[in-house]
């Protein structure tokens, strides 16, 4: 299913009505966030009505003056909860009716001063606080990231950037992936009085990162206003795509593991030295599988059973002390202590963020950096060099190697190039 989130800037003429049901009707639109409508509440339902005629509709007009946000759905497709609303966002759960699609869902249409949208960040904070399922924010956030947000005009001061910054730090939050230009809104003039800006955004939570993190926010043409529609299309991703192989450090503290790695790394494989290192490298891939599937399988599992157990443990201590018990409950946090920081290794490991130290139960967060990595790192869509568009795995497979084959034995001095775009 497709939603999209846009700033439309104003949508009283009838031919920007027109655009708009059709836009949404071509992109098979089933849920939408319009913003800045410019509509007045006694023309709304006749203005909504005619673009979107058997949808439903929430909006935030008791909160500010022309309602700047609408919530728009079909609800054949979905049931929409808001939970609350002020004049710069509409938050609510969204609940599939077919599919079992379940996520909150916080529209943002952030004041033009810094001062203003002090209430915007701190909004976030006590919504995070009741988050407990997938959480995706998006929006116009009439502010920026970084210093690169804005071309031309001014530059983007610090203060600009702060609050926003802090606000997404502290929640843990991370940007969708995304294609399309990179600036979002432009001012629509000529020459040195042009403009452009990135302050429409996409962002989701841990637990949105680790299920729904292929979800990428696509950033359409302006067509009738000055902002970028940002398109998410909503499924279900299965891969097949065999994980690679990785080392990871805990194994090095493993009392087997110089063994291990000396009965190959004594060995001759080749005779040709290079080529001798890559052979002992390979030979030793198997016995680090093995390893880890003896000896660090699990480790959830374990770091429950270790919790389980000082709580039995605990209990019987509670009943009837002993000093076997006492050595037994040491034993236990032992257990739970060293399977906890293996366990945050591994993830830290595998998000590759340093700037957090372990020991910090990070663990949830590590697993949503790794999923949206992977996501990332996914190709997703390719275009021939005929111009057709393929998405399947196996469509997408079969022509990189075309694409490579073609080049085997050719001789030129201008090669074509992927477009990462």
């Amino acid at each position: 299913m497709t939603w999209v989130i846009w700033n439309v800037r104003g949508i009283n003429k009838i031919y920007k009505q027109k655009e708009l049901k059709i836009y949404v009707q071509n992109k098979q639109i089933k849920l939408a966030g319009f913003l800045e409508t410019g509509v007045k509440e006694n023309r709304a339902n006749r203005v909504f009505k005619n673009i979107l005629p058997g949808w439903e509709i929430q909006s935030n007009y008791h909160n500010a003056i022309n309602g700047r946000i609408w919530l728009t759905w079909d609800p054949k497709v979905y049931c929409i909860d808001v939970e609350k609303t002020d004049a710069q966002v509409i938050h609510c759960t969204v609940r599939g009716r077919r599919d079992g699609f379940e996520a909150y869902l916080t529209l943002v249409y952030g004041f033009n001063t810094v001062e203003q949208r002090k209430a915007l960040w701190s909004n976030q904070n006590d919504i995070s606080a009741q988050v407990a399922k997938p959480w995706i924010i998006g929006g116009d956030f009439n502010a920026m990231l970084y210093t690169q947000d804005r071309m031309y005009g001014n530059l983007v001061a610090m203060s600009e950037m702060v609050d926003f910054s802090d606000c997404i730090h502290n929640l843990f939050l991370n940007e969708l992936a995304w294609k399309g230009e990179y600036y979002t809104w432009s001012n629509k003039q000529q020459g040195d009085d042009r403009i452009l800006s990135r302050i429409d955004r996409v962002f989701g939570n841990d637990l949105w990162m680790t299920n729904w993190g292929h979800v990428c926010t696509e950033y359409n043409v302006p067509l009738i206003s000055d902002h970028s529609p940002m398109l998410l299309n909503i499924k279900s991703m299965r891969s097949t795509t065999k994980p690679p192989f990785r080392f990871f450090n805990v194994w090095t503290d493993h009392k087997e593991f110089g063994n291990i790695v000396m009965t190959i790394w004594n060995k001759r494989l080749a005779v040709d030295d290079m080529e001798n290192v890559r052979k002992k490298l390979k030979a030793l891939k198997p016995l680090f599988k093995r390893l880890n599937a003896d000896e660090y399988k699990g480790i959830t599992k374990r770091i429950e059973d270790a919790r389980s157990d000082l709580v039995t443990v605990q209990e019987k201590m509670q009943n009837q002390y002993s000093d076997s018990l006492l050595e037994q409950e040491k034993q236990t946090l032992q257990q739970l202590e060293k399977w906890s920081l293996i366990e945050e290794s591994i993830m830290q490991q595998k998000s590759r963020v340093k700037c957090v130290k372990l020991g910090d139960s990070n663990t949830k967060y590590f697993s949503a950096i790794v999923k949206e990595r992977s996501h990332r790192n996914q190709i997703l869509e390719l275009i021939t060099e005929d111009g057709r568009k393929v998405n399947s795995q196996v469509s997408i497979k079969e022509e990189f190697i075309r694409f490579y084959k073609n080049l085997t034995g050719t001789s030129t001095k201008t090669l074509p190039a992927i477009n990462k775009k």
